[in-house]
C-alpha cells in the first residue's frame, strides 16, 4: 500500500518542475492523480507518462471558472478530492523601479489569487468528506528579503498567510492545511533571467551554501526533496501538522557563516 493510496490529488504547474516531480512521486505512493497546468500539451504529456487513472487538467489558477469546471470534473470523475497542492507560480526578477504595474499584478493572479482560489474551490468537497489535506507551495523568498524580487517575494509571503488562516477555518472540519518553503525550484523559472550560456540547473545547487553535501547533488534531486516533502504533508503521517511553514532550504534560513570567526573552519 502507498502511503497515498487510493486517494485523489490535483496538483498545480504540474506540467514540469517541483510540480511534476510531486505528481510523478504521488503517483507511485497509489494517488489517483489530477496533473493540472495551463499549458494543456504539458499535462497531457505528463498524465499520459503516468498512465492509470491519472487525469490531464488544462487549468488557468487566475481563473474563478476555470477552478470551478476543474473540481467539478475531477468529482465527476472520481468522486472524491483528497489532496491540493497549490504549487503554479511565476517569477519576475527586477527592482522595485523597474517593476511594472502588470508584471506585479501578473505574479498576484498567479502565485496568490491561485492559491486563494484553489483553496476555495477545493474547501466544499473536502468539508462533504470531513477530511483533507491542502499543501500550498510558497517559497524560501516568503520568509526573508532579497533584492530584486518585490512581486515574488510579496505574493510568496502572502501564501503563508493564506495558509494559516485556511487552516484554522478548515480544522474543524478535518482539512490540514500546510505550506512548504522550498529554496529549490524549477530551472526553467530561472533561465530567462541568467546570463547568456549559464544553465540555471548547475547554478541553482550552489544555492545552498551551509550544507556541503548539497553542492554535490543535481537539481533533480533538489526539487525531489521539495516533492518529498509535500507527500509528508499530504499523508496521513503529518495527521498533527496544520497551519505551518516547513523549510526545503538547505539551512539558508538558519543564517549565514562568516569566515573567519569561530566556528565557521
Amino acid at each position: 500500500m502507498g502511503r497515498l493510496e487510493g486517494r485523489v490529488a490535483i496538483v498545480t504547474g504540474a506540467g514540469r518542475g517541483t510540480g511534476e516531480a510531486t505528481a510523478r512521486m504521488f503517483a507511485r505512493e497509489g494517488a489517483k492523480v489530477v496533473v493540472a497546468d495551463i499549458r494543456e500539451d504539458a499535462v497531457a504529456g505528463v498524465a499520459q507518462d503516468l498512465g492509470g487513472d491519472a487525469m490531464a487538467l488544462a487549468l488557468d489558477v487566475g481563473s474563478e471558472v476555470g477552478w470551478k469546471d476543474g473540481v467539478d470534473r475531477v468529482v465527476e470523475r472520481f468522486g472524491r478530492l483528497d489532496v491540493l497542492v497549490n504549487n503554479a507560480a511565476l517569477l519576475h526578477l527586477a527592482a522595485i523601479e523597474d517593476t511594472g504595474v502588470e508584471d506585479f499584478e501578473r505574479l498576484m493572479r498567479v502565485n496568490q489569487l491561485g492559491t486563494f482560489l484553489g483553496i476555495r474551490s477545493v474547501a466544499p468537497v473536502m468539508k462533504e468528506r470531513k477530511s483533507g489535506a491542502i499543501v500550498n507551495v510558497s517559497s524560501i523568498d516568503g520568509m526573508r528579503a532579497q533584492t530584486g524580487i518585490a512581486a515574488y517575494s510579496a505574493t510568496k509571503w502572502a501564501v503563508r498567510g493564506l495558509t494559516r488562516v485556511a487552516a484554522l477555518e478548515l480544522g474543524r472540519h478535518g482539512i490540514r492545511v500546510n505550506a512548504v518553503c522550498p529554496e529549490a525550484g524549477s530551472p526553467d523559472m530561472v533561465q530567462p533571467y541568467m546570463p547568456e550560456g549559464v544553465d540555471a540547473a548547475s547554478v541553482l545547487p550552489h544555492m545552498q551554501p551551509n550544507l556541503r553535501t548539497q553542492r554535490d547533488r543535481s537539481q533533480a534531486d533538489l526539487v525531489g526533496d521539495v516533492a518529498k516533502m509535500i507527500l509528508f504533508l499530504a499523508s496521513d503521517e503529518s495527521a498533527s501538522c496544520t497551519g505551518a511553514d516547513f523549510l526545503v532550504d538547505g539551512g539558508n534560513l538558519a543564517g549565514r557563516v562568516v569566515k573567519g570567526t569561530p566556528g565557521a573552519s
